[in-house]
């Protein structure tokens, strides 16, 4: 049994350690060994492998094995190399800041570059805002408080809730 197998053997019991609805014995580690050898060769860590294997598992399981041996198989990293990264994809990481976010120089409003929202430059019409924060609670609250009570007003006395223990 070689080295590589052990060890590749190893590594899937360690990642699957944490969930018990994946316990395998020595043997289906082994014979799944080949597949997460090829998982490390591509360049996956154990965080990757476990990010693979690990969530979205069903409730019952008839073979841990025959998930992982599914999962490994379908979920296998591409080649490395294989992809190569779209040249125009490359240059706008290399020419984009590393944060993201921006803002309007005037009315602070988030923004995909840095400088003024379209609405403060006067080129295009300012969105409607959504909420009006804790007013609108209020009035709907209220609202909501004022229809349970007319609701519970118009029932017959028979059919309301009385304290239990009275």
């Amino acid at each position: 049994m070689p080295a590589e197998s052990r060890a590749a053997a190893a590594l899937l019991h360690r990642v699957v350690r944490p969930e018990p609805r994946l316990r395998i014995g020595e043997v289906e580690a082994l014979e799944l060994a080949p597949l997460v050898a090829e998982w490390v060769r591509r360049g996956s860590t154990p965080e990757d492998l476990s990010r693979a294997l690990v969530p979205g598992l069903p409730a019952f399981m008839y073979s841990a094995a025959a998930v992982l041996r599914d999962r490994l198989s379908r979920k296998m990293p591409p080649e490395p190399g294989l992809l190569p990264e779209a040249p125009a994809i490359a240059a706008a990481k290399s020419a984009r800041p590393r944060s993201s976010y921006a803002e309007c120089a005037k009315c602070h409003d988030p923004v995909p570059t840095p400088g003024i929202c379209g609405p403060c430059a006067g080129l295009a019409p300012r969105p409607i805002a959504v909420g009006t924060g804790s007013a609108a609670v209020r009035a709907g609250a209220q609202r909501a408080r004022a229809a349970l009570r007319s609701a519970r007003d118009t029932l017959p006395i028979a059919h309301r809730l009385t304290p239990t223990g009275t």
